[in-house]
């Protein structure tokens, strides 16, 4: 299979940054504790799992709309992020209002992770939703 780039639309090219983000942020700190920051996986206990696996399906959406000839595997893993990425969404925001015990402040990892998992659900809707090539030149095959 080669790799055509007239196939990706604005829609996976976002998706790709933004899951860039979630899983670069879920290894920045996200509290602080005293004298010491922790990042997702050390801080929290559910809520970095569906972040990953949203950061995951997003980064993995561009590779598979430039690789098949068939929309059918882009549009299944773009629906599976759009619901990972929800619940995800509904995760990160309620750790954002409700910091974990004992924690002192919210970090900007935090804050970023909140970024990167809103702009996975938008972006994976939108590659849903968008049904044009790229920049509207035709696929060839």
């Amino acid at each position: 299979m080669t790799v055509d780039w007239r196939r990706a639309r604005p829609a996976e090219l976002f998706a790709f940054a933004a899951g860039v983000l979630l899983a670069v942020s879920l290894f920045l700190p996200w509290f602080e504790f005293g004298f010491r920051q922790e990042d997702a996986w050390s801080a929290l206990t559910v809520t970095e799992i569906p972040a990953a696996i949203a950061a995951i399906g997003a980064i993995a959406l561009l590779p598979a709309t430039l690789r098949q000839r068939s929309p059918a595997v882009p549009l299944a893993i773009a629906v599976w992020t759009s619901a990972i990425a929800l619940v995800a969404v509904a995760l990160v925001a309620a750790r954002a209002a409700a910091p974990p015990p004992g924690a002192d402040e919210r970090c900007f990892g935090l804050w970023l992770g909140l970024a990167g998992t809103v702009g996975v659900l938008l972006a994976a809707i939108g590659s849903l939703r968008d049904e044009r090539p790229f920049w509207g030149r035709p696929v060839t095959r």
